[in-house]
């Protein structure tokens, strides 16, 4: 749900498309030209040489991060103090969204704010509800997060035109939707972009040439679509003779994957590496391989770093989770809404900061909801001086 960073990071999701759809991809490596073998030495060493920087590139990434992003200072800071902001996350039932939206109330709540967090529930009805609540309450700014603009429109300008600030976090700008001074998009779209090919990565590091992977995508919202779509092609870039099928489906339908999970296994039985792009999604995608009978015939890598799942990577039923801190992501987040507050423009986040955890490392680390809530995971907590400096904190 900036896997993830972000995943998906910064990953996320909006349940607001219907149906699970089942499409393949065959296997790359066959050519029709009159040099097949000649295509297919080229092939081979394309896929020889997408392993070895799936190896480096992900061999990078397993140890706790020591260098953070800079923070860009805020010219003329905007003082919190007494500011009302009303946070809508899409549904605080998903870790890595309810744990980004404790890290924004907590990030502004330093700096002075009085900020209420109303869930979304997944439901377009529930999102409006907080937004005209937002608005009857005459509250100072608004921020929704994961929330695709085209769930609530109306509801989201009429905030607007109340002369409440909006803040749409975590999704790319909506085509026709202009940004003013007092509504902007905080874009996060290409660090979940970097999040998913580095998915791909992690399967084909694991796996190398040999690798047949099922690639589940996600359609909820825009950000979920480009953002998978890029790991599907990742990895084909990256192993053009590696075998790949996918398999579409969405969080309002995730009664429905199990089922299209063990579908194509059965269609597709050399698979070796189930890809989930958010790890939330895990208990399905497994049922959907105990289903099939490939319990010990797949891995399956996902991304996100929930408490539960690196439970899994310990107890080995999990192989890896390409893990964002929820609480960087919060103070990302934090940081777009004191940029419009305080009359800047709202740079997107292209700072992709994750970690892949295995069985390796993740041996000693303590794996509690306390210890999810906080950067420990990940590194030191020095981000958030560096953002309360640049909010203008002495």
């Amino acid at each position: 749900m900036s896997q993830t960073r972000r995943t998906i990071s910064r990953a996320a999701t909006a349940a607001i498309a219907t149906g699970v759809g089942l499409s393949f991809l065959a296997a790359c490596g066959s050519s029709s030209s009159s040099d097949s073998a000649g295509s297919a030495a080229k092939d081979d060493s394309a896929s020889a040489a997408g392993v070895a920087t799936a190896k480096k590139d992900i061999a990078q990434v397993q140890d706790p991060i020591t260098s953070w992003p800079a923070v860009t200072p805020i010219a003329k800071p905007v003082d919190l103090h007494g500011k009302r902001i009303t946070l809508v996350p899409l549904g605080t039932n998903i870790p890595v969204i309810n744990g980004s939206t404790n890290a924004v109330k907590t990030a502004l709540t330093h700096m002075g704010a009085s900020v209420n967090i109303c869930d979304g529930k997944f439901d377009p009805s529930a999102v409006s509800s907080c937004l005209r609540q937002a608005q009857t309450d005459k509250v100072d700014a608004v921020m929704s997060l994961f929330v695709d603009y085209k769930m609530a429109p109306n509801s989201f300008d009429a905030v607007q035109k109340a002369g409440i600030p909006v803040l749409v976090a975590n999704e790319p700008p909506s085509p026709g939707k202009q940004i003013t001074s007092n509504f902007a998009f905080f874009d996060n779209s290409e660090t979940v972009v970097q999040n998913m090919q580095k998915l791909s990565e992690v399967a084909l590091a694991d796996k190398g040439t040999d690798a047949n992977a099922l690639w589940l995508t996600l359609t909820d919202s825009p950000t979920t679509v480009k953002s998978t779509s890029a790991g599907v092609d990742e990895f084909k870039k990256l192993c053009p003779t590696c075998g790949l099928a996918t398999t579409s489906f969405t969080t309002a339908n995730l009664d429905k994957l199990p089922s299209a999970v063990s579908a194509a296994l059965v269609s597709h039985p050399k698979t070796n590496v189930v890809i989930v792009p958010v790890d939330s999604f895990v208990s399905a995608a497994t049922q959907g391989v105990q289903s099939a009978g490939y319990t010990n015939k797949v891995e399956v890598v996902s991304a996100s770093g929930a408490l539960d799942a690196l439970q899994r990577v310990k107890s080995g039923t999990l192989a890896h989770d390409f893990g964002t801190s929820v609480v960087y992501e919060g103070y990302t987040m934090a940081n777009a809404m004191v940029q419009l507050l305080s009359g800047e423009k709202v740079t997107p986040d292209t700072h992709s900061v994750t970690r892949d955890f295995n069985k390796d490392n993740v041996a000693d680390l303590p794996l509690t909801t306390a210890a999810y809530n906080t950067p420990q995971w990940y590194g030191s907590d020095s981000f958030e001086q560096a953002f309360y400096k640049a909010w203008g904190e002495k």
